[in-house]
């Protein structure tokens, strides 16, 4: 999994830095940044960090960050973007990371989605927090993504499990194509599931459906939201 997006790395950093990622930038940054600040944690650990455009975000505000990121060329162009900030990036998974290390905060970005064993994920992050500390991620809304994307077509079952590996592009980048990215269709029940058996609790849930101004500028209106995120407390 890793090294499926080493050969996007440069082409994910050019669609944030020019803006042309309008849901990176206008719907999840400020999203997550903002549950992350309300918190007022010590520190951050970013799992699965990509182009580190939000831990150096994050390191502007004045936060303490850790990001880790499996990927060798994602890691490459994280090193460079931040490069004039003291975020700690280090090129791994959370399952590697040494067990002595613990946050207040740990947050991923479209990585649960991906990930092959739900569980397992969610305890090598949940083993890296302190008691009481909450864990953010986003995914694409189980509910509603197929019937925007339709990757799974006439096989789709929301409440069956389904894995493939998918290609896209973004609505300002049409000729950038992303291929070969898994997607697991799982459930709300799964992931709900699978946090209380992680020893997580769950303090809030967003659906991103951005503001109609926002809206506008993808030249069509969403139709349901397209993505969501959980707030989770380790118990």
């Amino acid at each position: 999994m890793p090294h499926r997006w080493c050969n996007s790395a440069q082409i994910r950093r050019e669609q944030i830095e020019s803006g042309a990622d309008l849901t990176f930038n206008e719907v999840f940054k400020p999203l997550l940044v903002s549950r992350i600040t309300s918190l007022s944690p010590s520190n951050v650990l970013e799992v699965g960090a990509g182009t580190g455009h939000i831990s150096k975000e994050l390191f502007e505000l004045g936060f303490s960050v850790t990001a880790i990121e499996p990927s060798a060329g994602m890691y490459r162009v994280a090193k460079d973007v931040l490069s004039l900030t003291d975020v700690r990036l280090l090129n791994c998974t959370s399952f590697d990371l040494e067990k002595n290390e613990l946050y207040e905060v740990a947050f991923s970005h479209l990585v649960a989605h991906v990930v092959d064993d739900l569980t397992a994920f969610f305890e090598s992050v949940g083993q890296h927090l302190k008691a009481s500390s909450h864990f953010i991620f986003s995914i694409p809304h189980p509910c509603f993504y197929n019937e925007y994307k339709g990757f799974f077509g006439d096989e789709y079952n929301y409440m069956a499990s389904m894995i493939k590996n998918v290609s896209f592009t973004i609505t300002k980048d049409p000729l950038n194509t992303i291929s070969g990215v898994p997607y697991h269709h799982r459930p709300l029940s799964e992931y709900i599931n699978k946090l209380v058996e992680s020893g997580f609790a769950i303090d809030g849930f967003d659906e991103t459906y951005p503001e109609d101004d926002i809206q506008l500028k993808y030249g069509a209106k969403w139709e349901s939201p397209r993505y969501c995120v959980f707030t989770c407390r380790k118990l």
